[in-house]
């Protein structure tokens, strides 16, 4: 991203002088960005993991949190490799707006169109996408390995967890979006 994005992005909404300080504090939150990634991957896996466990908890299975984790954490890989395919994508194709770089690739949100969504449905809108789906299987996949059940035991498993923790997620950051925007 350079700052020829930021100025064709604002341009016709904001002056000049607004640009160069957001295009400033983009460049600062850069470097601290790196020391961020580790810290929300993290919490990314302990949200699936207590959707889990929370699950095994009711169930009464055989399964540790420890073992939670580590399914959650295997099954994260997928999300790593949508960033390959995403910096990819646009190395290749290029970026025309910074709308462009916030949707998720192969999701809804993307096959409807930026300016044909209200901004409150984008983000239900970007979750719902291939990475996600394949999320849900690698999950359904590891926690069939260590239950020893079927996979489409396991499948029904993580939709009745982790599904409900997804949907509460995604109402929570629908009502901060429709509260303070």
């Amino acid at each position: 991203m350079d700052d020829a994005l930021f100025y064709k992005s604002f341009g016709e909404t904001l002056g000049v002088d607004r640009i160069a300080q957001i295009i400033d504090q983009q460049r600062f939150f850069e470097k601290i960005g790196y020391g961020i990634v580790p810290l929300v991957l993290l919490i990314r896996a302990s949200y699936t993991t207590i959707c889990l466990a929370v699950g095994i908890f009711i169930t009464e299975q055989n399964l540790k949190f420890g073992q939670c984790f580590n399914i959650a954490i295997k099954a994260d890989i997928i999300f790593l490799i949508e960033l390959i395919v995403k910096i990819n994508y646009f190395s290749i194709f290029g970026v025309n707006s910074l709308q462009e770089v916030n949707i998720r690739l192969f999701s809804l949100m993307q096959w409807m169109g930026v300016n044909n969504v209200e901004q409150w449905l984008s983000y239900p809108m970007n979750i719902l996408n291939i990475f996600e789906l394949i999320y849900w299987i690698l999950l359904a996949l590891f926690l069939s390995g260590y239950t020893r059940k079927s996979f489409g035991t396991s499948l029904g498993f993580v939709a009745e967890t982790y599904g409900i923790g997804l949907l509460l997620w995604v109402v929570f950051i629908m009502y901060l979006v429709l509260n303070f925007l």
